[in-house]
């Protein structure tokens, strides 16, 4: 059985993720974001702090059955592969991003549900708007809370792959990682992976690929969107679904957007003789 929304998640889970907007956009607009680093190269400010200690006191009241994974708070995996529900977070996904005021970071949230992604939200602070996944498709949103009608963007046919516009990492990008099909198909570089996912899932691409390994608080809030916007999410070297169970582990990259695209990608991918990488640095 599919997991039904309760009455007023919708209400109150956007009522949060604007809450943590508001904390990240206050820090964003400092001279001073208090930057420290994880493991002496993983920035973290303030903002990635504000918005976890929001996000994780509205959301565990929401629906306290579920557990909390986040990128920024500490994690016992045992336990929370035992449970059913699973709240997956992060508070800014692009913390690089933000950092370089360039705009292209998120706020990513993701519900799921024995390993499927089943609701998703992911806010755009710089843009502003926040992209929400509900029963009847995505909707997006904008700070004061007015709405688009719901949207199911990916649904049905799409264009054929070399029509397609493609998001992918600015990492990626800058890395060389695209060159040899920057000849044959419409890539832009982008940033954060939860944000590319979104701006496929609201229409904005069709396509957006990695061939990098993502953590789940990554791509969990963008999976829920990308399903509720009719789309499909492969791995582009095998055509295999990715799961997200148990948790806490690494990913393979993921290609996501019209099931017809995914499909040609996925049959370009291997006559080109690509690959994916295995950890972050592979050239």
């Amino acid at each position: 059985m599919s997991w039904q929304i309760p009455p007023e998640f919708e209400r109150r889970a956007l009522a949060a993720l604007q809450e943590a907007t508001a904390a990240v956009l206050e820090v964003y607009g400092r001279d001073d974001f208090g930057i420290q680093y994880k493991d002496e190269k993983e920035p973290v400010t303030r903002a990635d702090l504000a918005a976890n200690e929001v996000l994780e006191k509205r959301l565990t009241a929401l629906l306290p059955e579920a557990g909390w994974l986040s990128e920024e708070s500490g994690r016992d995996l045992i336990s929370l592969a035992n449970k059913e529900m699973l709240w997956v977070v992060d508070p800014i996904d692009g913390t690089r991003e933000f950092i370089d005021r360039n705009g292209q970071f998120a706020i990513s949230v993701g519900l799921v549900r024995k390993g499927r992604p089943v609701w998703g939200a992911v806010s755009l602070p710089a843009e502003p708007r926040i992209v929400m996944s509900g029963d009847r498709g995505v909707r997006c949103y904008d700070m004061q809370g007015a709405i688009s009608d719901w949207i199911r963007p990916l649904q049905g046919p799409g264009p054929s792959l070399p029509e397609c516009k493609i998001c992918v990492s600015r990492t990626e990008w800058t890395r060389g990682v695209f060159d040899s099909q920057k000849g044959d198909l419409n890539i832009v570089p982008e940033g954060s992976v939860a944000r590319k996912m979104a701006l496929v899932a609201a229409g904005d691409f069709d396509l957006t690929v990695s061939l990098y390994p993502k953590n789940d608080w990554d791509i969990a809030g963008g999976m829920a969107l990308i399903l509720a916007a009719g789309g499909t999410i492969l791995r582009p070297d095998t055509a295999e679904s990715i799961g997200l169970h148990p948790p806490g582990q690494r990913r393979p990259g993921p290609c996501c957007g019209h099931s017809e695209g995914v499909m040609e990608y996925h049959r370009y991918f291997q006559s080109m003789g690509l690959r994916l990488r295995q950890k972050y640095g592979d050239a």
